[in-house]
């Protein structure tokens, strides 16, 4: 009769207990050098200027408002409209901020820091549970403290690091509870549900977090759990869409619908050729430009340069990298899949203009995790054919291999750290800030600007602040200046081309409108009064134009009065009586394209 074997002894049968004291403490070493790195790295590019693309600063005055007790309004107009542009999640953070510690925003720029480390920690542990390897888990977790447009953007007064930390800490959430208990009574699963609503209300893009989910939890046919999901996003997010749709709608998804938000004169997007223009243009420009330069920490330079046939290998090779390392993850690629086309579905149909990795960012730590767990699958392979079958160099030392890959992010880095150091801004924004500051010295309280990015310039000049009407009908153009009751103008240099294209003409259409206050120079800004007392005064043709029957007006008190068919002083063309300012008639003259004839 055969013998049965004995069992091993108790010593010999491996157990948690056994692992070694260093291992244990291991994934603490990591992540105590996860918050050294990210401190040390964001102390390092830490820019205290105000980001000038005016978004920051519209964030800013939302959460003032709420911080004073004002609630989610505009409070650059004296009406104080209600918001309806921008969710409220991160206005909100920034009251709880202001209220607690600082309004300055340095100081609310700064706290960033501890949201990018904390979402770094998450991810390290996400990432961790994922691809089951401690060392990958580390270095991409790394990688993603070192990349520089997640860093750009944690420097600044915007929604995109709040926004990481929250989804992230969501999907860490997710990955914690057990799909095997009912939803109901999984706190876990409770925990994701609520913070998904959360994050909604600090970016839309949350809503692209849930369908991921949605779509990881219908292939396990889990319908209990979509069920509650839904149920709970539906009514967390109830309150604000009832509220915008009786504000008028959701101004984010006007927008979105214009062929340019920057020029919406050229209208709406036109039927299904337009959109699948849009989305085949905006995958173009994502898989060539924004996904590579968001993986692989870079700048892009040049959007107006064309798309070179090395763009394209590059990026159908990062993204097949990625798709292959999420691939091999199993168990969560649906999720991570889920995740990308959801939002890649909505990225694609936005405005061509709207460029820039920022509307993905979030996504940029799966990129990286995906591509380098990819890498180390083939490492891994190639390694496993060569005979190398050591544990420690195929568990160890290939995911460890990464952090050659943490110099080449030293460049971006620098250029970071010396574009924070600049003491100042360009030439173009310190005219901008100085006719601010003159404003906050000289005007009266309650003096409403119209200028480009009026949030900026509220906060430097302690004033009410408008943008002007992107129109070229300059009737539409005056009229929106008399209703919201402007009395300061600003022409500046920044750039824009609305300035030009709007603004400009109506000026000098009307100069006798507009004196000059202030004037400064390289580049030219002006700080204009606005008299509606002075310039044309008459009818307008059928594209909003000056002409007809009407006066002209002089500041001095003169003033031409006849028949024009071209009203604009600059184009001044016409019969006209002039009259001095005793009302005296001084006798007829004659105007073509700005030029008195006789």
């Amino acid at each position: 009769m055969k013998k049965t074997p004995s069992a091993p002894p108790a010593a010999a049968v491996p157990s948690a207990g056994s692992t070694p004291p260093a291992a244990r403490l291991l994934p603490y070493v990591y992540a105590g050098l996860l918050v050294l790195v990210g401190w040390m790295v964001f102390s390092y590019v830490f820019d205290r200027k105000v980001a000038i693309t005016g978004d920051p600063t519209d964030y800013y005055l939302l959460g003032k408002a709420l911080a004073q007790g004002d609630g989610y309004v505009s409070i650059v107009s004296p009406e104080k409209p209600p918001a309806r542009h921008f969710p409220p999640g991160y206005p909100a953070v920034l009251a709880v901020l202001m209220t607690l510690f600082s309004d300055k925003i340095a100081t609310l720029q700064a706290a960033n820091g501890f949201f990018l480390i904390g979402a770094v920690l998450l991810l390290f542990d996400v990432f961790r549970k994922m691809g089951r390897n401690l060392h990958l888990a580390f270095v991409a977790a790394l990688l993603v403290l070192v990349n520089v447009n997640i860093l750009m953007f944690a420097t600044q007064l915007m929604s995109e690091t709040v926004y990481l930390f929250c989804s992230t800490l969501a999907l860490w959430c997710f990955t914690r509870s057990g799909l095997h208990r009912r939803p109901w009574a999984d706190g876990w699963f409770w925990g994701f549900m609520v913070l998904a609503v959360a994050c909604y209300y600090i970016r839309q893009t949350g809503l692209m977090l849930l369908a991921g989910v949605g779509l990881y939890l219908l292939a396990r046919r889990k319908w209990l759990h979509i069920g509650l999901m839904a149920g709970v996003f539906v009514a967390g997010v109830l309150p604000w869409s009832l509220r915008n749709a009786r504000l008028g709608g959701d101004s984010h998804l006007h927008d979105m619908q214009l062929i340019n938000p920057l020029q919406p004169e050229l209208g709406m997007v036109q039927g299904a050729g337009g959109w699948v223009s849009r989305f085949f243009v905006n995958a173009e420009r994502y898989l060539t430009r924004e996904v590579p330069s968001g993986l692989l920490s870079t700048f892009i330079e040049d959007y107006t340069k064309p798309i070179g046939g090395g763009e394209w290998l590059a990026g159908l090779l990062l993204a097949g990298l990625v798709a292959f390392g999420w691939w091999r993850l199993r168990q969560y690629r649906l999720l991570l899949a889920g995740y990308a086309a959801a939002t890649f579905a909505l990225l694609l149909i936005y405005p061509e203009v709207w460029t820039g990795n920022r509307l993905m960012l979030h996504l940029v730590p799966f990129f990286i995790f995906g591509a380098m767990y990819g890498l180390y699958q083939l490492l891994r392979a190639g390694a496993r054919r060569l005979g190398v079958q050591s544990p420690g160099l195929l568990n160890t030392v290939l995911p460890l291999a990464g952090l050659l890959l943490v110099p080449a992010t030293r460049p971006e880095l620098r250029q970071l750290h010396d574009y924070a150091r600049i003491p100042g801004y360009d030439p173009a924004h310190q005219n901008y800030f100085q006719l601010a500051e003159f404003v906050k010295a000289n005007a009266r309280p309650g003096t409403m600007v119209a200028c480009r990015k009026p949030s900026l310039f509220a906060v430097f000049s302690d004033s009410y602040a408008t943008n002007y009407a992107y129109t070229e009908n300059q009737q539409a153009f005056l009229d929106d200046f008399r209703k919201r009751k402007v009395s300061l103008v600003v022409i500046d240099g920044l750039g824009y081309a609305s300035t030009p294209r709007y603004l400009v003409p109506v000026v000098l259409a009307n100069p006798d409108k507009f004196p000059i206050i202030q004037q400064l120079q390289e580049p030219d800004t002006f700080l204009c009064g606005f008299d509606d007392r002075f310039g044309w005064h008459g009818p307008y043709n059928a594209k909003g134009l000056p002409a007809g029957p009407g006066e002209y007006r002089f500041s001095d008190g003169r003033k031409l009065a006849g028949t024009f068919t071209d009203g604009r002083f600059n184009s001044l063309t016409g019969t006209a009586t002039l009259y001095d300012a005793d009302g005296r008639r001084l006798g007829e003259t004659v105007w073509q394209n700005g030029q008195q004839l006789r």
